[in-house]
C-alpha cells in the first residue's frame, strides 16, 4: 500500500512540473516568431517593391541653339589715338586752350607757344625784302641803261662799217666803234646778271619769310583731326621737346572700342566680324560689338593675343574703363541634354536611354558645354527619352516608370504642345 501511494505521489509531482513548463515554452516560441516576422517583413517588402517598376525622371532629347562663346576681358581704348606733339622745339608753352574731356574740331587751337623770336625774325625779313626790291629796281635801271648804250654802240658801228666801205671812215675809227659795241654788250650782260642775282636774293628772302610764318603758325598747336581730348600733358611754362609725353592725346572722332586679351586656345578660333557682347560699368545692358581687328601673332611670353572689338554704341564710354564679355565664335543647332544626364568615365561619355520603359546604356559623342546643358554630337536622336540623372542606381535592361520632366527652354503653349506629344508617343507622364 505504501509502495502504491508513493508511486501516485511521484506521478502527481511530474504532472505538476510538466504543467508548469508548458506555458513558458509557448511564450518563448511566440517571442521567437514575433522577432522572425519583424526581420523577414522588410526583406519581403523590398523584394515586392523590387518587382514593381520604380518611377525615374527622364527628359526628351531636343534640338537647341549651340553657341561657342569665348570669354574676353580688356580695356576701353580709342579706336585711333592721335598723339599731338609740338612741331616747334625748345619753345615755352604760354597758354593752354583746352582740357581733357572736351571735343574739338579739326584745326581747333589747343595751346600757344612763345613766338617772340619768330616775330623778330619776321620783322627783319620784311626789311630785307624791301632792300631786295630796291636792289632789283636798281639793277633793272642798269639793265635798261646798258641796253640803250648797246643799241647806240650798235648803230654807230653799222654806220662806220658802211662809211668805211666808201673810204670815208678809216679802219682805226671802225675798230674803235667795234670795241665800244663789245663793251656795251659786256656791260649789258653784267647788268642782267646783277638783276638775276638781286631777284635770287629776293626769292631767298621770301622763302625765309614763309619758314618764319610757318614757325609762327606752328606756335599755335592745333588739333590735327576732330575728336575727344583724352589727355592733356602740356603745362604752362614748360619747354617743348621732341622726347617725352605728347602735349595732348585725342581719340579721333571720339570713337571708343575695346582692346581685349584672349588666351591662345580662343585666339586661334577668332575671325574678323564675329559678334560679341561686352559689359562695361555704367551700362545696364551689354553692348553689341564685332571683332574688328586681331593681332598678327601671340605674345610668346604670355601666350595671349590682342583683339579689337568695335562697339555699336560707344557714346558716353570712358577710355580706360574695364570691360568683359564674350565673342560668339560658332553658332549651330544640335541636341542638348542637361549635364546631369551625361555620365563620363575615363573619357567615355554615356547616357541612359529609355525605350518601352526599359533602360539601356548608350555611348555618345559630346561637344560644347552650354551653361548647364551639354551638346550631343552623335549617338542620340531627337525625341528619345534619357534619364535625367545618370548614376549607379540604374542598371541595363531594368524596367522603370518614366516620368518626363519639363525641359529647359519650353514655356507656355510650347510646353503644352510638348506635353501632349510626349504623352501620345510614349505614354509617359510629363510633370
Amino acid at each position: 500500500m505504501k509502495s502504491s501511494s508513493a508511486t501516485q505521489q511521484k506521478d502527481s509531482n511530474m504532472k505538476h512540473r510538466v504543467a508548469t513548463k508548458l506555458p513558458k515554452v509557448w511564450c518563448a516560441r511566440m517571442v521567437l516568431a514575433f522577432f522572425l516576422s519583424a526581420l523577414i517583413a522588410p526583406v519581403l517588402a523590398v523584394e515586392a517593391a523590387a518587382q514593381e517598376p520604380r518611377p525615374v525622371t527622364v527628359v526628351a532629347a531636343r534640338q537647341g541653339a549651340v553657341t561657342d562663346r569665348i570669354a574676353v576681358v580688356g580695356t576701353l581704348v580709342a579706336r585711333e589715338e592721335i598723339r599731338v606733339n609740338p612741331l616747334v622745339r625748345e619753345k615755352e608753352i604760354r597758354q593752354i586752350l583746352v582740357e581733357a574731356g572736351e571735343f574739338v574740331e579739326k584745326g581747333h587751337p589747343l595751346a600757344i607757344l612763345d613766338d617772340t623770336d619768330a616775330g623778330m625774325l619776321l620783322e627783319r625779313n620784311v626789311v630785307q625784302g624791301r632792300r631786295a626790291e630796291a636792289a632789283i629796281a636798281q639793277e633793272r635801271s642798269r639793265v635798261e641803261a646798258a641796253l640803250i648804250t648797246e643799241r647806240e654802240a650798235g648803230m654807230l658801228l653799222e654806220r662806220s662799217r658802211s662809211l668805211q666801205a666808201r673810204g670815208v671812215v678809216s679802219q682805226q675809227v671802225l675798230d674803235e666803234h667795234e670795241n665800244s659795241h663789245a663793251r656795251a654788250l659786256s656791260q649789258l650782260e653784267l647788268a642782267r646778271q646783277s638783276l638775276a642775282l638781286a631777284e635770287a636774293d629776293r626769292g631767298l628772302i621770301e622763302r625765309e619769310r614763309i619758314e618764319i610764318q610757318l614757325t609762327l603758325e606752328r606756335s599755335t598747336v592745333r588739333a590735327p583731326a576732330s575728336g575727344l581730348v583724352l589727355a592733356r600733358n602740356a603745362r604752362v611754362g614748360a619747354m617743348t621737346s621732341s622726347s617725352g609725353d605728347p602735349m595732348f592725346v585725342i581719340a579721333e572722332d571720339g570713337d571708343i572700342e575695346m582692346e581685349a586679351r584672349v588666351s591662345e586656345t580662343g585666339f586661334v578660333r577668332l575671325r574678323e566680324g564675329m559678334p560679341a557682347e561686352i559689359h562695361v560699368a555704367g551700362r545696364a545692358q551689354p553692348l553689341a560689338g564685332r571683332v574688328r581687328l586681331s593681332a598678327a601673332q601671340l605674345d610668346p611670353e604670355t601666350r595671349m593675343g590682342t583683339v579689337r572689338i568695335d562697339l555699336a554704341d560707344g557714346e558716353g564710354l570712358v577710355a580706360g574703363a574695364f570691360g568683359r564679355g564674350t565673342i560668339n565664335a560658332l553658332q549651330r543647332r544640335n541636341i542638348l541634354l542637361p549635364g546631369t544626364a551625361v555620365e563620363s568615365r575615363r573619357g567615355v561619355h554615356s547616357v541612359y536611354v529609355v525605350d518601352d520603359d526599359i533602360v539601356s546604356l548608350r555611348t555618345v559623342t559630346v561637344g560644347l558645354q552650354q551653361g548647364n546643358l551639354r551638346e550631343v554630337l552623335d549617338g542620340l536622336t531627337e525625341g528619345e527619352l534619357v534619364v535625367l540623372k545618370a548614376g549607379g542606381f540604374l542598371k541595363a535592361e531594368e524596367r522603370i516608370e518614366p516620368v518626363v520632366a519639363g525641359y529647359l527652354g519650353f514655356s507656355g503653349p510650347e510646353l503644352s504642345t510638348f506635353r501632349s506629344s510626349v504623352a501620345e508617343i510614349t505614354g509617359a507622364t510629363l510633370r
